[in-house]
């Protein structure tokens, strides 16, 4: 990172942020979701929104590893371990964070042990399990021939625990570092089909629902997926800025970007434009509630102009401009959870048959769902478990170092 003092600032911030977090997620742990917002009404809230928001962050870091090692890509060879160690990250906080929102987070495993091949939610944990399965040794194998040579420097603070990491080994050969680059080729190969898979299985899963029309439509596993290409596209460009600041990395990753936003505006606008011509009446409420409904700031503030219009400004007028870049990239993705929410909450906000919020009163057979602040911090634990495990892990491990160098092997 470019300035170590703002990342030692970071590591102190996600430290303060676990602490605080901690209350909510003490509330969630033994108490389960009873001091919660969401309801029978609104069974999803903050918290899938935040898996969502992963979601796309771990699909940036995906395209990356993709380009790298499927289509050898060399320009973006220094960005790949550090890509490779963000899908890990980003996967951890989403695993965690969706475990949260479906019951009890240590008892995940039942989905494989007893799966049941009808349903969405099985396949979303088998592929998180089968992703991290291919990138922990893919990770592994790429920082394999650093891990060693860190180990041989007995001046180096903590050598002794790369030396194991390293499993002992002082060497690392020409023969060895070949037999390595085969392997993650290999893995890179198994990632790509489950990768997309993974990636669009999470659309399928709300675009199945028939009672939910403004889900329910094939065109919404292409917005999810265009959508992660562009937190996740806008992450990776921020992430470069940050640790391999290349005017001729940074610059094509710009142009990239400013497309991925320009075709994911339009497939937004022609949906509210279908959405409308329609004139479904769910379909119709579910807009309104975006548009024009008690969050129309989230929608047309948060998300169109500070989160598209002024990044697309900046793309567009300062392409060759490395700080506009990154700054463009950084307000997208600190503005993406509103694209989340707008997605998620409003179609669950109306009720599907005329009269019901008159036949029973209870708060958790209400639509008007609000996070609490049990659910914030149980995501801003989750936000900084994950933030520190990435700091601390470009700190120590040499996800960085061992990119340097990579476009000759690529």
């Amino acid at each position: 990172m470019k300035n170590n003092k703002w990342e030692k600032n970071l590591i102190i911030l996600t430290i303060i942020g676990l602490v605080v977090g901690s209350w909510g997620m003490y509330q969630r742990l033994a108490y389960g979701h009873l001091h919660m917002n969401y309801g029978s009404f609104v069974p999803w809230g903050l918290w899938v929104a935040f898996d969502l928001y992963f979601l796309g962050l771990t699909a940036g870091a995906f395209l990356i590893t993709i380009l790298t090692y499927v289509f050898r890509i060399k320009l973006l060879a220094d960005l790949g371990p550090l890509a490779v160690f963000t899908v890990l990250v980003t996967l951890m906080s989403e695993f965690l964070i969706i475990s949260l929102d479906l019951g009890h987070p240590l008892r995940t495993y039942r989905f494989l042990i007893s799966p049941n091949l009808g349903s969405m939610l099985f396949w979303l944990v088998f592929f998180i399990t089968a992703m991290w399965i291919i990138y922990v040794p893919w990770l592994y194998f790429l920082i394999r021939g650093q891990l060693i040579a860190w180990g041989n420097e007995v001046t180096r603070k903590g050598h002794r625990v790369y030396r194991f990491l390293a499993l002992g080994k002082t060497a690392y050969t020409e023969e060895e570092r070949k037999r390595d680059h085969r392997r993650t080729r290999l893995l890179s190969y198994l990632s790509l089909p489950i990768g997309v898979i993974f990636f669009g299985a999470h659309g399928a899963i709300f675009a199945i629902l028939s009672n939910r029309p403004l889900w329910n439509s094939a065109m919404l596993p292409l917005i999810f997926i265009m959508a992660a290409l562009l937190s996740g596209g806008a992450l990776i460009t921020f992430l470069a800025y940050l640790y391999q600041p290349d005017d001729k990395l940074i610059h094509p990753l710009g142009h990239v970007v400013l497309l991925i936003l320009l075709i994911f505006l339009f497939l937004e606008a022609l949906q509210i434009f279908v959405g409308y011509q329609s004139k479904i009446t769910g379909i119709v409420t579910s807009l309104d509630l975006i548009i024009i409904g008690p969050y129309w700031w989230a929608f047309w503030i948060v998300h169109v102009l500070i989160g598209s219009l002024i990044p697309a400004f900046l793309l567009i007028k300062y392409p060759e401009n490395t700080k506009m870049v990154a700054t463009a990239c950084f307000l997208i993705i600190i503005t993406f959870l509103a694209v989340r929410l707008n997605y998620l909450i409003p179609d669950l906000a109306v009720y599907k048959l005329q009269g019901l919020q008159n036949t029973f009163f209870h708060q958790r057979l209400r639509t008007e769902y609000v996070p609490n602040l049990n659910e914030w911090l149980v995501a801003v634990w989750v936000i900084s478990l994950g933030l520190l495990t990435f700091l601390l892990g470009t700190r120590w491990l040499p996800v960085v170092q061992a990119g340097m160098g990579e476009a000759e092997h690529v």
